[in-house]
């Protein structure tokens, strides 16, 4: 049986994964520096990387699965905001515009010498929105810990116009994608973890 790590503390990646396979969490503090000269696919592919293979190291048997996710605009990266100031600045920034969501995603089997990079992109744009619509969704609190300062799976859903792409990669899993990754890694699909899964529960 193949024993699952992911390697970060994201609620949301956390519930997204949580659907299909039983997993452990064991993550790690990096240094997340964003550099705007890279490009948004190599900072987050970078960072997820970084992540992911302290946790290898000391996990070799173990596929282990770590990701990062940014928003980019105008070249500009904008990942957590520092404070409430930054967030409301973000906000601003992405109001009546289409920005881009890249999720970069590091998987790894130390054991058998798997080190595997890969991402995704999708594209967002928000309305035109008043400062009374960007003060009434900063009152929430939910701009803290997400990138761009929003979450389009909560409350962040009344700022969005239209989306193209993997929801879920916005979100910051691409679920679907990942999943082909397993089958031609590992020949292991999250549909099999699933169906282990609901069989255990069913037997108990």
């Amino acid at each position: 049986m193949e024993n699952i790590i992911l390697a970060s503390n994201s609620p949301r990646r956390r519930e997204i994964l949580s659907h299909f396979i039983d997993f452990k969490v064991v993550s790690k503090d990096i240094n997340e520096i964003k550099d705007d000269s890279y490009s948004p696919w190599t900072t987050v592919m970078a960072l997820a990387f970084e992540k992911g293979i302290a946790v290898a190291r000391d996990n070799e048997d173990s596929i282990v699965l770590a990701a990062d996710t940014l928003v980019e605009l105008d070249g500009r990266l904008l990942g957590k905001p520092k404070d409430l100031e930054d967030a409301r600045e973000m906000i601003k920034s992405l109001s009546g515009r289409s920005h881009r969501v890249f999720t970069g995603y590091a998987i790894f089997k130390l054991s058998q010498k798997i080190k595997y990079l890969n991402y995704e992109e999708s594209s967002v744009k928000f309305y035109d929105l008043s400062d009374d619509e960007i003060e009434k969704y900063l009152d929430t609190l939910e701009y803290k810990d997400k990138a761009g300062a929003y979450g389009i799976q909560g409350k962040g859903s009344l700022l969005v116009e239209k989306i193209e792409g993997d929801y879920f990669n916005i979100v910051g899993l691409p679920i679907g994608k990942i999943n082909r990754d397993l089958m031609r890694l590992f020949n292991l699909s999250l549909w099999w973890f699933y169906e282990r899964k609901r069989n255990r529960k069913i037997h108990y």
